[in-house]
């Protein structure tokens, strides 16, 4: 399923937990999303792993966890699952999930307001128990990246770097978050300097970032390591749920509860 206007086209998969499977700068010709040579797109079955089957590429959704805990799967569980379709036209994409056992319903619209080279994404997570609903969440795009390439942080960010102690910790392959933020902006600029991606929010709603960099350094898939980073705007500053409500960053939902919040996806000369 496409999106398109005059500077974007953004590719969509709703049956594949709704992923942004590409994203096309129109003026450059460059795809900014890495997509996984050695993993065919496939539907999820019960008890797949996220990183042995689907780490494909693109953009997922994690929610109400990144990491796995006792009860909730790696990932999350929205990458999972088929996306109905609520909304659509030619530049907007409206999706919703709804969590196991009904627990809650996660909205996300997609909108390329006309002629901007900007994608902006709309998110609304309902409590839909009697309990009250702990997550983290982010945003998981694994973009294409090349030599020369610039992650750009407002200054004086600071960032947890992990203990190169920690078991399977690896210099060319690991994950920090930088946060809480001044400025809700990260950004990626190409190598040859002709255009850089930025994602942009407020940091109030979304405090930190997630920075996953794999410099050919890990693969969950049994082939060789991969070539790629994330840009994890995120809310909580830590993978797993138990650990971000330990930190005091997860947010928690009460029963019959809404939260809101947006991110923009902004190509720029």
């Amino acid at each position: 399923m496409k999106l398109e206007n005059g500077a974007l086209a953004v590719a969509v998969l709703p049956e594949l937990g709704g992923k942004i499977a590409s994203l096309v700068s129109r003026r450059t010709g460059r795809e900014w999303l890495w997509r996984n040579p050695h993993l065919p797109y496939r539907r999820a079955a019960p008890g797949d792993s996220y990183v042995a089957l689907h780490d494909t590429g693109g953009i997922d959704e994690c929610f109400p966890t990144v990491a796995p805990t006792e009860s909730l799967p790696d990932h999350g569980e929205l990458w999972s699952q088929a996306w109905t379709i609520e909304e659509r036209g030619e530049d907007r994409l409206a999706l919703r999930a709804v969590g196991p056992q009904g627990r809650y319903g996660f909205r996300r619209a997609l909108q390329l307001p006309r002629g901007a080279a900007r994608l902006e994404l709309a998110y609304e997570v309902e409590n839909l128990s009697a309990r009250e609903l702990p997550f983290v969440w982010c945003l998981h795009p694994l973009f294409a990246i090349e030599p020369g390439m610039q992650i750009e942080l407002p200054g004086a960010t600071p960032i947890r770097v992990p203990d190169p102690r920690a078991p399977g910790f690896a210099p060319s392959a690991t994950k920090r978050f930088a946060g809480p933020l001044a400025r809700g902006e990260v950004g990626l600029r190409s190598a040859d300097g002709r255009e850089s991606l930025r994602l942009r929010f407020d940091p109030a709603e979304i405090p930190f970032v997630g920075l996953w960099q794999n410099y050919a350094g890990w693969s969950g898939a049994h082939t060789p390591p991969y070539f790629n980073l994330g840009l994890e705007p995120s809310i909580g500053d830590a993978d797993g749920l138990d650990d971000a409500r330990a930190r005091g960053s997860a947010a928690i939902l009460a029963p019959g509860a809404r939260r809101t919040w947006r991110v923009a996806l902004e190509l720029e000369p």
